[in-house]
């Protein structure tokens, strides 16, 4: 069984929504649209298996009544990570591990000996794990989950099967966790659409812990539903500050708007000190940017990973400059050898900050 037969792939191909890639001795395909109902970003193997992209996961903006109208029977509630979503699957004796678009990803890839062990795709080749890759230093985002303080580690979240559409039973995930005793995102228990009260306490104390949230999952693993706390959105503006103007204005819009209401949903709008928190959070970052502008006339955000094959750090720095949207300085003399690993340092300019601050601090002229 294929999701996808050649002829079909060939055709989107020929119409731009597909792109022929390469890592390593692997050539695939990445859909870059989605064709005859199989989402962007999966991919199509040399032997035409095909690894599913992950579908997006819609977001409620208030447990009441949003459990009400999103579940009409049991969910599970797991633990929201904040990290880089990646699939990882074997291809020919080898572990990979897929970006939310489609991309082999070099570190995440690299990484895998690390983190995982490969044993669980001895025992069922076709399986994919779902996951996000947490830590200071991951490569691709500021800031990091309060669960890992240094380097990177694995939360599974999902699982799937090549050639197949949809995820693993509660049930079945569950049981390979134990089993080869996997990483993976915490699971809160089996709740319904009448335990709002015992959810907010929940909520409530991630958000207390300084955590992302909760992924709300029907026992069908159909429809799926995310609700985010308070002081994620507060973190978010505090490592993001130096992209200000980088960014699109709904990244900021957005995320005071979930804020509002969760403070309003818990009884928090007199919550000074939250407020407060607020407030800190969007200044320190324009703070850090202005002096940075002055220290290096330009603004961005420094990244630092580990490699253990040094080839894979060029690999990476390569797919962050195709892929980045972004203008990306590695340091001097990187990749540099630490131990048994590469160190890669690279800085992610925010051109837009880098100009009119630039401009600002050396007495241009603006106009509103």
């Amino acid at each position: 069984m294929t999701l996808l037969d050649q002829n079909h792939l060939d055709t989107a191909l020929e119409r731009g929504k597909a792109e022929r890639l390469a890592f390593g001795g692997m050539a695939y395909a990445r859909l870059t649209d989605e064709i005859r109902g199989v989402p962007k970003g999966s991919v199509v193997l040399p032997d035409g298996v095909v690894v599913p992209g992950y579908p997006s996961i819609a977001r409620i903006q208030a447990l009441d009544p949003g459990l009400g109208k999103q579940f009409d029977g049991p969910f599970w509630a797991e633990e929201k990570m904040d990290g880089f979503n990646i699939r990882i699957f074997a291809h020919e004796g080898e572990v990979h591990a897929l970006s939310r678009g489609g991309f082999v990803c070099p570190f995440a890839t690299d990484r895998m000996q690390d983190l995982l062990d490969p044993a669980i795709f001895e025992a069922h080749p076709n399986l994919i794990l779902c996951a996000e890759l947490v830590g200071p230093d991951n490569p691709y985002l500021e800031g990091h989950s309060p669960q890992v303080q240094e380097d990177v580690d694995l939360f599974i979240f999902d699982m799937m099967e090549q050639n197949r559409e949809g995820f693993l039973s509660q049930e079945a995930r569950m049981r390979y966790l134990r089993e080869f005793n996997l990483p993976h995102a915490e699971i809160f228990g089996r709740f319904g659409p009448d335990d709002i009260n015992k959810l907010g306490e929940l909520i409530l104390k991630l958000d207390e812990e300084g955590k992302e949230g909760l992924v709300l999952k029907p026992e069908d693993q159909s429809q799926r539903a995310k609700y985010v706390t308070g002081r994620s959105n507060t973190y978010d503006f505090s490592v993001t500050g130096e992209g200000l103007l980088d960014l699109p204005p709904e990244y900021f819009t957005n995320r005071l708007m979930r804020m509002g209401l969760f403070m309003a949903e818990h009884g928090q709008q007199q919550d000074h000190e939250r407020l407060s928190e607020l407030g800190h959070a969007l200044m320190q970052g324009l703070f850090r940017a202005i002096e940075i502008s002055k220290d290096h006339n330009r603004v961005g955000s420094p990244f630092r990973c580990r490699f253990n094959q040094r080839e894979n750090a060029y690999r990476f720095i390569q797919h962050i400059e195709d892929t980045g949207g972004q203008r990306v300085k590695v340091y001097d003399k990187m990749p540099r050898q630490e131990g048994d690993y590469w160190v890669l340092e690279f800085e992610r300019v925010h051109q837009r900050m880098t100009g009119f601050l630039n401009q600002a601090l050396q007495g241009g002229r603006q106009f509103d």
